[in-house]
């Protein structure tokens, strides 16, 4: 009986170290995982620019907006809210189909972890060009939620353009 006991003392150790082990690896992954995301994410947003580049006839560099793929578009949708902060990062950019293309992006997932980051750039970022496209891509999300946001900026956006196309 006393073997048995130990025997069974030994086998609950292991499998709490293999369960603590386990659950360092997954937490030792997150941030790697996290960082294989944006790298892909940069990657589909820098390569649907690219298919938007082209020289004329008569020798003219030219660039045009090219929609993502279906595909890439669904390659975005399973990387979830892991996606957000790597497409929130483009809407900084100085190109507009940088930061345009990370909004559809963003409106393609869908939901409520889209209000936020379009929540911020309707109501503070300085392009007028930019809070317009956002507003276009919060419609993404629930409405409870984007309406009031999308009311405010109807009523208060500083470049009547922006508000004139929200009303």
């Amino acid at each position: 009986m006393k073997k048995a006991i130990d025997l069974l003392i030994w086998a609950c150790f292991l499998c709490l170290l293999v369960i603590g082990d386990a659950s360092a690896q997954t937490k030792a992954s997150r941030p790697a995982a996290k960082a294989r995301v944006r790298e892909r994410i940069n990657s589909i947003i820098n390569e649907t620019l690219k298919h938007g580049e082209f020289t004329t006839p008569e020798g003219y560099h030219a660039i045009t907006r090219v929609r993502p793929s279906n595909e890439d578009i669904e390659e975005v949708k399973r990387f979830g809210d892991d996606a957000v902060p790597a497409l929130e990062e483009h809407f900084s950019s100085t190109n507009a189909m940088e930061y345009e293309l990370a909004m559809r992006l963003l409106g393609a997932l869908g939901d409520k972890r889209i209000i936020e980051p379009l929540r911020k750039t309707i109501q503070f970022d300085p392009s007028p060009r930019k809070r317009e496209y956002a507003l276009r891509w919060i419609t993404q999300a629930p409405w409870d939620l984007a309406s009031e946001i999308i009311r405010l900026s109807a009523e208060n956006d500083s470049d009547p353009h922006v508000r004139e196309r929200v009303a």
